[in-house]
């Protein structure tokens, strides 16, 4: 699987779901220095609709609240690291506390379960066994109540009966001549009931899926709300900087 190193995921602006996350690292004497992790968050919650994120105490998402299907990719130093999420009054929501290792990648999903009880769950990663030659993903359906839902990439239907899920199987296709559409549908029907939308170009629903890395593609939001957290599909790349 490829890996981009030329990576700017930590001063990315705020773009439809993307928003940067402030460094996390910090200068430090000349010693050696460890070797990062790569790290991510997905904000699958829609109760509270915003919120805050503090790595250690320190809070990352410093230029704006961090939103419902809002996502994004970050290095930081190992160790043991608390990821604290928080209401934008400071009340806490939940917290995971992990040990995360040099040259590992992590995910952090925060979800709303049958109780509309916000939770935060880190899993780790494993790119291993991804596809040089394909375009690697795994569609992750967050909405509280849209129910099942079929995956379409490029109008072609790729997943189906997709239901409430925060981890799935990888999957590869053929690699795209051009940039795509990607949507989701109630099961066994055509018409988009949200269409995803890109991380470079705002409100582009044409993207770039890339053979060789790996998307988390994402349904979140309620499809019963207009707001913040109305229904919302989006992509983060794990791999690469866009």
């Amino acid at each position: 699987m490829l890996i981009k190193k030329n990576r700017v995921w930590a001063v990315a602006a705020l773009l439809g779901g993307v928003i940067g996350f402030s460094s996390c690292l910090k200068q430090s004497d000349p010693t050696p220095q460890r070797m990062n992790y790569t790290g991510a968050i997905i904000n699958g919650a829609w109760l509270p609709s915003s919120l805050d994120i503090f790595n250690n105490g320190v809070k990352m998402n410093t230029s704006a609240a961090y939103k419902t299907a809002a996502s994004a990719p970050f290095l930081d130093l190992p160790g043991i690291h608390t990821f604290s999420f928080r209401n934008l009054n400071g009340t806490g929501l939940d917290s995971v506390t992990q040990q995360f290792d040099s040259l590992k990648y992590y995910t952090v999903i925060t979800y709303n379960d049958g109780n509309k009880k916000f939770v935060a769950q880190r899993i780790p990663e494993d790119f291993s066994s991804l596809s040089n030659a394909k375009v690697n993903f795994r569609f992750l359906n967050l909405s509280p109540n849209a129910g099942p839902v079929d995956l379409y990439i490029n109008a072609k239907k790729v997943l189906d009966n997709q239901p409430f899920q925060i981890n799935g199987a990888w999957n590869a296709a053929d690699p795209f001549n051009n940039s795509v559409e990607y949507y989701v549908t109630l099961p066994g029907q055509t018409t988009p009931l949200v269409k995803g939308t890109s991380r470079v170009t705002a409100g582009s629903t044409q993207v770039s899926f890339q053979a060789g890395y790996a998307y988390t593609i994402y349904l979140a939001g309620a499809k019963d709300s207009t707001g913040d957290n109305k229904l919302q599909l989006y992509y983060l790349s794990h791999t690469s900087n866009y």
